[in-house]
């Protein structure tokens, strides 16, 4: 049903990172993390346009390189504190991106830190949200935390622990709601649903379930290594 409606991807690619400098050019079986992130989004049947936005000259011209739309980002969003919500508004100034709010199109965000995301993925996300309409205006992928987050604990004022769900915990997992947590390896939503509220929608956003193999979020230098452990067999 989406193949009527406008449907950009943008893969957000900062230059700068604290935990692992330089990591959306790492390569995984030969491919950068930028380029697997534009085949998920590029071999996905329902993406028109794939842009990468950046403040970076050197993933700029990876786009470049690979024939995608780059969008030099703003100083405002790429910041250490910007948000992905800035992203949003940068790509939505963009003089280099032309985006008519009248057809209320589709976004699709998908970071390059999650090389496990496919286009097949990608696609069954956009069926899941399928099933939906015409209801739902956006989707967000979760995966289980290996933990209970019930039993999450926080340091108050006094110096000492407390639990952050006093009410839920010490009860056994199937005593409370089933959670998940978001993997950040897909989000898909409509352009007004974000102007609503001026960031992600997720609550009421419809579910789409990722194992944590498939979660894969690279941060550090070990999760690096983890996902080529686990992706170059």
């Amino acid at each position: 049903m989406f193949l009527r409606d406008h449907v950009y991807a943008i893969v957000p690619a900062r230059g700068g990172s604290k935990g692992l400098p330089g990591k959306n050019l790492l390569k995984i079986n030969g491919k950068t993390l930028i380029e697997l992130a534009i085949e998920s989004a590029r071999d996905c049947l329902y993406v028109d346009a794939p842009l990468v936005s950046s403040d970076d000259d050197a993933i700029l011209n990876e786009a470049l390189r690979l024939g995608v739309i780059n969008h030099r980002r703003d100083e405002f969003a790429s910041q250490d504190d910007s948000t992905a919500g800035d992203v949003i508004r940068d790509f939505l100034n963009a003089s280099d991106v032309e985006i008519d709010p009248s057809v209320d199109p589709w976004i699709v965000y998908l970071q390059p830190t999650s090389p496990a995301r496919t286009a097949d993925m990608v696609e069954a996300a956009f069926d899941v949200l399928a099933e939906h309409q015409p209801h739902a205006k956006a989707l967000v992928s979760v995966t289980r935390p290996p933990k209970s987050p019930y039993w999450t604990l926080t340091v108050g004022v006094d110096g000492r622990l407390h639990p952050l769900f006093a009410d839920s915990y010490g009860l056994n997992r199937q005593q409370n709601a089933e959670a998940f947590i978001p993997n950040g390896a897909i989000y898909i939503f409509k352009l007004s649903e974000f102007n609503k509220i001026g960031k992600f929608p997720v609550d009421g956003a419809v579910p789409f379930f990722m194992s944590q193999q498939d979660s894969i979020d690279i941060d550090t230098i070990e999760d690096y290594e983890r996902a080529k452990a686990s992706l170059e067999r």
